[in-house]
């Protein structure tokens, strides 16, 4: 066996969570073969936490089987959320498990490398060594994209490019996911067929698949993610978007088959179970759409991707599937689940009547009714789409006219591009037997949020720049959840500070606006392109 020389650790900062004592013993001999001294030890994730939120680790070593709380994938990928690594620490995850299933699950939360007990001392300083360059080359790139610094980020990536590195294949990604982050998808795809030219690289094919999505080629896209795909069972992300593309071109049965696949190779995540409980219910599968949202809430639960959305989704399938029990129990998980969330609790007790009037508990439905009503109407343009518009009919029905007449209008309103959901809101007044009256609603609000937005392009035009800001900032308070109505009032903010110079509390309002239409609106274009706008503008993170 090839003897290559210990590297020197005598100055690096290691953490090891490991729960079994004879492994940590083991570690810590290794360790200080390479003159490790600063080496702190955590037997679990109660531990390991609060040793990562004091501490900036130069190396962690975690063992992926923990006992009781948090394993080590949960570990990380709350570190990440929570920005408690540094740019330049090594994360390598520690496991005996050999499956497929189980090396396939824990590389999906991308730690640095996965190294397989009994660990060896070649192994160990090899792969550590290999990271901790790879990881102190990138730092500077890693940082910059924290700081939200993506054109500093391209230009980094860009100057590490123009020398010799072993990092090329990282770096090319990089740039190009860099490029299509900010809205440059032209140069984007130049990047990915150029890296095609020289090598069949998976990632660049997704690459121009998700550039094809975004773009509305969705043929395209499936044929770029089956070729990805095919005899390549491991790659989870391409499965996703092909997933995605497939619900995009109408094919629910091949979706479904194609997360379902994913997911035997890797059922422990939770965005892709919900994925997967979404097209099963629309399907009509609701036995496994039900499944699928259980496993999302168990997975999700002690993690940062708990959310209401789940539990939500389970009480409207359970409803669905008339069992209206166990609706209730999953909208209680909720407001104990996420009881600091007002919004979230506000809903768990809204969505209770439906499940009543289904029952037959008219009187008690109506009670719940009339005791919301004013907290629905006050936080309506806080509530998620499909919740409204499953609220709305039983409002109506309880004769709560107003209070779904004020929902529907803030659904339209954050929606008013959405030709199904103003169809589904018509929908609701027509069951009721009201239709004139809906279309008069939908009309009046889809024409009062495109007023709106060219109200605010015209003030602009004519110089008026601080009444257009305060004409589409009072919108947004009406449409908070409108993307093109946060685009167009981050771009006036921008214009503001182009013409008047930088201001960090306008920098800060434009890259809010920014970053919720993009939630609201994955991967829109104009969001990226707006972002490098506001940090040529402001230049308010440095650098």
């Amino acid at each position: 066996m090839l003897n290559l020389p210990r590297p020197d650790l005598s100055s690096t900062e290691i953490l090891v969570i490991e729960d079994y004592e004879g492994m940590r013993r083991i570690l810590r001999d290794l360790l200080s073969r390479a003159g490790a001294t600063r080496v702190t030890f955590a037997a679990n994730s109660q531990a390991a936490v609060p040793l990562l939120e004091r501490h900036r680790y130069d190396a962690v070593l975690c063992d992926l089987h923990l006992g009781q709380g948090l394993n080590g994938q949960q570990i990380l990928e709350e570190a990440r959320h929570r920005q408690l690594l540094a740019p330049h620490t090594v994360w390598l995850m520690v496991s005996a498990e050999k499956t497929a299933e189980m090396v396939t699950g824990t590389m999906e939360s991308r730690p640095d490398d996965y190294l397989l007990k009994p660990i060896t001392e070649t192994l160990l300083f090899t792969r550590l060594s290999r990271q901790m360059a790879r990881r102190r080359d990138l730092a500077p790139i890693e940082q910059a994209m924290r700081d939200r610094e993506y054109l500093k980020a391209i230009n980094l990536t860009e100057a590490q490019l123009g020398q010799p590195t072993p990092h090329l294949w990282d770096l090319k990604r990089l740039k190009a996911d860099l490029a299509l982050h900010v809205g440059n998808h032209a140069h984007a795809r130049e990047i990915y067929l150029e890296a095609l030219g020289e090598r069949d690289l998976p990632w660049a094919h997704l690459g121009l698949a998700k550039i094809h999505f975004l773009e509305g080629r969705h043929a395209e896209a499936r044929a770029e993610l089956e070729q990805v795909t095919r005899g390549n069972r491991a790659y989870l992300e391409a499965h996703d978007w092909l997933a995605r593309t497939l619900d995009k071109l109408g094919d629910l049965d091949t979706a479904q088959a194609v997360l379902n696949a994913a997911l035997t190779t890797s059922p422990h995540a939770p965005t892709r179970q919900g994925q997967f409980g979404e097209i099963a219910y629309r399907r009509g599968d609701l036995e496994t759409a039900a499944g699928a949202f259980r496993r999302q809430i168990d997975l999700a639960r002690q993690t940062p991707l708990k959310a209401a959305d789940p539990y939500l989704w389970l009480s409207r399938v359970q409803l669905a599937r008339g069992k209206g029990d166990e609706a209730l129990r999953a909208l209680a998980e909720l407001s104990v689940d996420l009881r600091e969330d007002d919004t979230a609790r506000l809903l768990a007790r809204a969505l209770e009547i439906p499940v009543h009037l289904q029952a037959g508990a008219r009187e008690r439905a109506r009670a719940l009714t009339q005791e919301l009503s004013g907290e629905l109407s006050a936080q309506a343009h806080e509530l998620p789409a499909e919740a409204i518009l499953e609220l709305a009919k039983p409002l109506m029905e309880l004769g709560e006219k107003d209070t779904a007449a004020t929902l529907l209008t803030s659904l339209v309103g954050n929606n008013h591009e959405h030709p199904e959901i103003l169809e589904r809101a018509k929908a609701v007044f027509a069951q009721a037997g009201l239709a004139d009256e809906g279309h008069a609603l939908v009309d009046r609000a889809t024409r009062a949020a495109t007023e709106s937005m060219n109200q605010g392009v015209k003030l602009a035009r004519e110089g008026k720049l601080d009444e257009a800001i305060e004409f589409t900032r009072e919108a947004r308070a009406r449409m908070p959840n409108n993307p093109r109505l946060l685009l167009n009032h981050a771009f006036l903010l921008i214009a503001w500070m182009e013409q008047y110079g930088r201001d960090l509390r306008i920098a800060s309002e434009a890259r809010s606006c920014i970053e919720t239409a993009r939630r609201l609106k994955p991967g829109e274009k104009r969001a990226g392109e707006l972002l490098t706008k506001l940090e040529l503008v402001g230049n308010d993170f440095g650098g």
